[in-house]
Order: structure tokens, then C-alpha cells, then sequence
């Protein structure tokens, strides 16, 4: 099995649309592929699946994962409700990251994609501690600005230290395109390739700003998986991107 962490420094970013739309279009390309929200405290994944309440089943030693088609999947939202806030330390956190990842009958996978909050706090660490730090990838998302990048260089340093390799940057809303004109209007600027330069690493994808990926939940949020022209040939580069890096 190889272990992909999806991660960043800033918040905002689209670390779920990413993660969401790679564990589906991998899944539907017949691998076993389990995805994982790690993010305690603001778990949104089962909205983009369109899970509205979201149920997992135990046999009273093992948890059974929601399945979404040959998708395997585990978030916190299943045992709260949508407006409940999870006020944990990081010792209650820790005690569900292990849970999630020993206690839960994934079987045999081939891809398990781990979405995380923002930033090196619990979560990645306990993760990183639980998978022996034997992480086989990370993809880093960002958006183009200044003020998002000086966050992503923070927890791509994290990543070097904990020594997990870094596959590349997955740059979200790099440009809009006018409908009207088909000018493209870069409206964040065009600052990531400094950075990637600077870590010598790669941008893997550069994915418009799509507006129709927030206008509602559920199903729209696979639009990159769903995608078309364009957009579906900077995803499918990408994703191709990242399964061979992870072998």
C-alpha cells in the first residue's frame, strides 16, 4: 500500500477538493483506495462525496469504513453532529488518528490518501508516528498568493525534517478564464514557481479557478474528476504525476 499525505500551510486551499477528487478518480480507475479526513475539527470530505450524514459500523472491535463505490472511507463527522464542535487536546486526537488507521478494517489497499488540517501540529505528527514515519508522498496545495505561500514553505520544511518526500505543489485558482472573452486573468498573482524553485520542487498542477466547484455541494465537487477539455488534461497530468512518483 502506498500512503499519500495531502497537506499545506494554509487553510482555504482546497486540500479536500484535491484529496476528494484523487481518491475518487484512482478508485475509479480500479485501484483500492481508502481516504482518510484527519482534520478533527473541520471534516468536510463527506460533503464532497454528497454523504450528508455519514455512518460507520463497528463490530464491536473493528470499524467498518463508509464505502463510497470501491472507495473506502473514515472521518470524525460520522460520529457528531454538524454543528458540533470537537473541543479535544491533542491526546483525544491522537486516540482517533490511531483508531482510524489500526482499528478499521480498510482491507487490502492499494492508495490511502490522507487529508489533512493545515500546518505540523497533532494530526501529521501522530499519522507520521503510527506509519513508523514511512510516509511514501506528499502533494502540497496552495493558492498562488504571497501571503498562502509564506505558510506552504513553513510545512514543506516540516515535511523535509520528518522526511517524507514531497511528490510536488498542486497550485489551485491560478487563473480565472473570462467566459466572455477566453482571456486569462491571473488574480492572485503568479508567485509559486518562486517557491518551488527555491525547495526545488515541482508545480504538478495549476488548476483554474472553477466557479462552479463552490457554488453548491456534494456531486460538483468531483468536478475535477468529472471535468472536461482543459481542465480534466491538468488533472489526469497530475494524477499520472503522482502515481508515478508513488510507484
Amino acid at each position: 500500500m502506498k500512503t499519500l499525505m495531502v497537506t499545506s500551510g494554509k487553510g482555504g486551499v482546497g486540500k479536500s477538493t484535491v484529496a476528494v477528487n484523487l481518491a475518487m478518480e484512482l478508485s475509479l480507475s480500479g485501484y483500492n483506495v481508502g481516504l482518510m479526513d484527519v482534520d478533527i475539527h473541520g471534516p468536510n470530505d463527506h460533503i464532497m462525496l454528497g454523504i450528508d450524514k455519514p455512518k460507520i459500523m463497528t463490530d464491536g472491535k473493528r470499524f467498518t469504513p463508509i464505502e463510497v463505490g470501491s472507495l473506502k472511507f473514515m472521518t470524525i463527522a460520522s460520529a457528531i453532529e454538524n454543528d458540533t464542535p470537537i473541543i479535544w487536546r491533542g491526546p483525544l486526537k491522537a486516540k482517533l488518528i490511531d483508531q482510524f488507521i489500526q482499528d478499521t478494517a480498510w482491507g487490502e489497499l492499494d492508495y490511502m490518501i490522507l487529508d489533512f488540517p493545515p500546518g505540523s501540529g497533532d494530526e501529521p505528527l501522530e499519522v507520521l508516528k503510527v506509519y513508523d514515519n514511512k510516509m511514501d508522498g506528499a502533494v502540497i496545495v496552495t493558492t498562488p498568493q504571497k501571503v498562502a505561500l509564506g505558510d506552504v514553505e513553513k510545512i514543506m520544511n516540516f515535511l523535509k525534517k520528518m522526511k517524507v518526500p514531497i511528490i510536488g505543489i498542486w497550485e489551485n485558482m491560478s487563473y480565472y478564464t473570462c467566459p466572455h472573452c477566453g482571456k486569462r486573468h491571473y488574480l492572485f498573482g503568479k508567485h509559486t514557481d518562486e517557491l518551488a524553485e527555491k525547495m526545488d520542487v515541482d508545480v504538478i498542477a495549476r488548476i483554474p479557478l472553477i466557479p462552479e466547484i463552490g457554488e453548491r455541494f456534494g456531486a460538483v465537487n468531483l468536478f475535477l474528476t468529472r471535468s472536461e477539455g482543459e481542465v480534466r488534461e491538468k488533472f489526469e497530468k497530475a494524477v499520472k504525476e503522482i502515481v508515478e512518483e508513488l510507484g
